[in-house]
């Protein structure tokens, strides 16, 4: 029950898939967004620099594990037999795990865990200080809170499913 690192690094660069289409011109971006951003026609300008790219690429990952810890659940049951991958296979463990063990590995699983305590308990409370402090609009929290649902909806769903790599 190792976590499966290529699905993890691979759900890091969904947000980058769903932001092209959410800031989409048609959709939220372009002078739509420049609006809601409240950004000013210089900041508008800038290009993103390889550094800033790369941190954004960091960012994605620090969130893809966060979602890999949330919807998979076998960390207590890991726990339980102080991480001895062997003791898995013994006892009220493996007995455990026969019974209850994969029966949440699904796409809808690890899309209910994103949205639940991962947006409703991280993105929301941050997005909103960032609304609330730097007087932005509600449409602003709106627009960028529906983006990370839908993102962290597809990474969940995909982690849900496919994060771990099961024992043979």
């Amino acid at each position: 029950m190792a976590p499966n690192f290529l699905v993890i690094v691979a759900t890091a660069f969904i947000p980058f898939f769903v932001a092209y289409a959410w800031f989409h011109p048609k959709l939220f971006g372009g002078e739509n967004w420049v609006r809601i951003a409240g950004l000013t026609e210089e900041q508008r300008n800038k290009k993103v620099t390889p550094f800033k790219l790369f941190l954004s690429v960091l960012l994605n990952l620090l969130l893809a594990w966060g979602l890999f810890n949330l919807c998979q659940h076998f960390s207590g049951v890991v726990g339980l037999v102080s991480a001895d991958m062997e003791a898995l296979n013994t006892g009220t463990a493996k007995a455990f795990l026969e019974e209850y063990g994969y029966n949440h590995l699904s796409i809808g699983h690890g899309m209910i865990h994103s949205i639940f305590p991962g947006v409703l308990s991280f993105v929301l409370p941050i997005l909103g200080y960032v609304v609330i402090f730097e007087f932005k609009s509600r449409t602003y929290l709106l627009v960028y809170l529906g983006y990370w649902i839908v993102s962290m909806m597809l990474m969940g769903g995909i982690i849900g499913k496919w994060g771990i790599i099961l024992p043979a």
